[in-house]
């Protein structure tokens, strides 16, 4: 008979603040990552469309969203003892304030005549993926690529390049 021990060092950041987010929403995933940036946290995208649930009388945590807003109270308290006022509440304000603004400068980007156009005219076999950078306060870098869904190894494409400010509601973009 063998007996087999593994042994392993369970390592967590505690600072990683995890989110619950759904497949495909660029808008939620760009904003948490834009309002983590200036704080020593890292955003954990930890689950999505589905969450567990347990019947078990004796569970810590009941549910999926229990258990992640237990770690995340955690983040906030360790955020506090490091000087932080209130990071929780200026968090959830901020990540507001950025995701209203990022649904603005998709939505200036997606009415550009050249945008329009081309979504109008895609080959239906070319899958779109959209890229959002954040340049500065209010000013956004969107970029527009696809691929083949029919063979989608080393078939993506960069189509479009834009700069949207949201202040002025200026865009720039240009086809490459």
């Amino acid at each position: 008979m063998h007996l087999n021990v593994f042994s392993q060092k369970q390592e967590r950041d505690s600072l990683e603040l995890w989110t619950m987010f759904t497949i495909g929403n660029l808008v939620n995933t760009k904003a948490h990552e834009f309002v983590a940036q200036g704080l020593p946290i890292k955003i954990m995208h930890k689950t999505g469309d589905v969450f567990w649930e347990t019947e078990d009388e004796d569970a810590v945590f009941k549910t999926e969203i229990e258990f992640i807003e237990a770690h995340n109270d955690s983040v906030w308290t360790a955020l506090e003892k490091q000087g932080f006022k209130f990071p929780e509440e200026r968090y959830n304000e901020n990540f507001q304030i950025e995701r209203t603004n990022l649904e603005l400068a998709l939505k200036l980007f997606n009415e550009s005549p050249l945008i329009k156009t081309y979504y109008e005219n895609r080959p239906r076999n070319r899958f779109p993926n959209v890229g959002i950078k954040k340049i500065t306060a209010g000013v956004y870098g969107i970029t527009v690529g696809s691929f083949d869904v029919e063979n989608p190894v080393n078939t993506y494409k960069d189509e479009f390049l834009g700069k949207i400010d949201i202040k002025t509601r200026q865009t720039s973009i240009q086809k490459l």
